[in-house]
């Protein structure tokens, strides 16, 4: 069944002509507008209740840091797929695969696999090569944000998060050994996990900086516990993006660390704000610069 998956994305691949990238950054950057207007729509908030110290920190620093994290991502995965990608490559990539999330899921996962696929290698590959760090973020994010609902009481929901992380690390490891180079095996697989750990880690800075926003205090774990959110909301993968659903389970889990459900929810929607905007910056200023080489063969 899985061969004859492969076969059938392999047919279908199709390399995206380079005169339509920048008309697809700069939907993007529409896209990306309208839904920063669309999340602040929903937070009954107003802009005057917000502490901007920890907003700019959100966004200068934790949010570009989630960005960089995502071009570190694909280049993982290109490093699978035995590609090395220039910087313009996976910078682009990272913008438009997490703007891909405002669409219905694996929007990320496709736009990742279709740049690995115009650099040659097969389209079943790249999927697979693209699979594995989402798969390895998902796991770790179970182990680690169960562990905090464990610390924060709620034992058994803890327990089954801890699990499904669990599977999912198992596949990511499964599939990496099946798909990875085999020179440079090990190096590569920690570099995978300290990408996708270090994301796990900033997106929990940016909860504790989201909150401070609206002035709630946060501890670190605390915010692992709403990181599980995240990762819950891409899994679900039935509504574009997550937009409402990851909000409405941070508010869900938000009782489960002694916040109210409308703060919880308030959190949620300034964290998605500010994440839309650095995005909508970066594919701006992505679309005002010259295209460089997209993609480098291994040993060219």
């Amino acid at each position: 069944m899985i061969s004859a998956l492969r076969s059938l994305l392999e047919r279908r691949a199709q390399p995206l002509p380079d005169h339509i990238r920048r008309p697809v950054l700069g939907l993007t950057t529409v896209g990306l507008i309208a839904a920063v207007l669309w999340a602040w729509r929903t937070a009954d908030f107003a802009i005057s209740d917000l502490r901007w110290g920890p907003v700019i920190a959100l966004a200068l620093i934790a949010a570009p840091a989630s960005l960089v994290l995502k071009a570190a991502e694909f280049i993982v995965a290109a490093r699978i797929a035995g590609q090395s990608p220039t910087r313009r490559t996976a910078a682009e990539t990272a913008v438009v695969s997490s703007a891909a999330n405002l669409l219905p899921l694996p929007g990320s996962l496709l736009v990742t696999a279709r740049a690995l696929s115009e650099g040659g290698v097969s389209y079943g590959g790249a999927v697979a090569a693209s699979a594995i760090p989402g798969l390895a973020w998902l796991g770790a994010t179970g182990l680690v944000g169960g562990t905090a609902i464990v610390a924060e009481g709620a034992v058994l929901l803890g327990i089954a998060v801890i699990a499904a992380g669990a599977v999912a690390l198992a596949g990511a490891a499964s599939m990496f050994a099946a798909t990875a180079p085999a020179t440079g095996r090990i190096r590569l697989g920690a570099a995978v996990l300290v990408v996708e750990i270090a994301w796990l880690l900033t997106s929990g800075l940016r909860f504790v900086l989201a909150a401070a926003a609206i002035g709630l205090d946060l501890t670190f774990t605390q915010a692992l516990v709403l990181s599980v959110a995240g990762a819950a909301s891409v899994a679900i993968g039935f509504v574009p993006g997550g937009l409402g659903v990851r909000e409405a389970l941070i508010a869900a889990l938000s009782p489960l660390i002694g916040l109210d459900v409308d703060a919880g929810l308030i959190l949620g929607v300034v964290d998605r704000v500010v994440w839309l905007a650095v995005l909508g910056v970066a594919a701006l200023s992505l679309a005002a610069i010259q295209p460089s080489v997209r993609v480098r063969k291994e040993n060219s």
